[in-house]
């Protein structure tokens, strides 16, 4: 008697387990897309919005990762474009005593402590060659770097004696513009501090991944990876919306899914506990 309804819970399990697990096999979760996308890009392609042109530098794809809001399953996509704003504005600041390269050449920056500094002092900077060292505020080299033998010498006496041109001092005016670095440059100074600026253009890069949303140029995209080398983007906060509502669907498949995956761990589990029951030696 025991050993018979054994056997029907057995069968319960084993329809059960069946079930469940058919229905793991053969289920198909909700699909993630753009419904319209406005773009279709792959490296090398470009993007015009609002009169800015974008270039996509990279598309990729690596694994591990949780790929963010229910998509990316272990993979993480990214994608990378770049524009160009042809008027950024750079700065530059040198301070006192500071090391500074000035047309191709290493200084030591001077620069008075005074409301408005006029000038900057430029002092020829020794290289590892000559082995300067400090002391006591002043700077020392090697003055004969060729020789076995260390000859302290201070910097301003090296640099007085010599006949090398290109080590003596230089003198910027901060009162009028100059050209830095190919840039038509302006200088405004402080206490102990000059700060150059000029315009130029600047790369500027843009990345994101996997159903983020983005906004080039002031217009707001969704986002969807297609493959390891396509990313679509469509314009708009409805886009958005669609996108996520797609995404928490497919959030909802797995769970239950996951469902399913614990009615076969537990029925299986029961089923030989089961089994391993009713087969015990009775006591007679």
């Amino acid at each position: 008697m025991q050993r018979r309804a054994a056997a029907a819970y057995v069968v319960l399990l084993l329809v059960i387990t069946a079930g469940a697990f058919a229905f793991i096999s053969t289920a198909e979760g909700p699909a993630v897309s753009l419904e319209d996308p406005d773009e279709t890009l792959q490296k090398g392609s470009t993007l015009t919005v609002n009169d800015r042109v974008y270039n996509v530098t990279d598309i990729s794809a690596s694994s591990g990762g949780g790929g963010g809001h229910g998509g990316g399953g272990g993979t993480t996509y990214e994608a990378a474009l770049v524009w160009t704003n042809d008027s950024a504005q750079w700065t530059e600041t040198w301070g006192n005593n500071s090391t500074v390269t000035y047309q191709g050449d290493t200084y030591r920056a001077f620069i008075a402590n005074t409301s408005e500094p006029t000038e900057i002092a430029l002092r020829w900077e020794p290289s590892d060659r000559f082995s300067p060292q400090w002391v006591d505020g002043v700077q020392y080299i090697d003055g004969e770097p060729d020789t076995l033998d260390r000859q302290a010498t201070r910097v301003d006496t090296y640099i007085e004696n010599s006949n090398n041109s290109s080590i003596q001092p230089r003198t910027i005016d901060t009162t009028s513009s100059l050209d830095y670095n190919g840039n038509e440059t302006t200088i405004t100074t402080a206490p102990e501090q000059a700060t150059f600026t000029w315009t130029a253009p600047r790369d500027n890069e843009v990345t994101f991944g996997q159903h983020e949303n983005v906004t080039l140029n002031g217009v707001d995209y969704a986002v969807h990876f297609t493959n390891e080398n396509t990313v679509t983007l469509q314009q708009g906060q409805d886009a958005q919306v669609a996108l996520y509502e797609q995404l928490d669907d497919k959030s909802r498949f797995h769970e239950r899914i996951n469902g399913f995956w614990g009615v076969v761990i537990v029925a299986s589990l029961a089923l030989v506990l089961l089994v391993t029951l009713a087969f015990l030696p009775r006591k007679e």
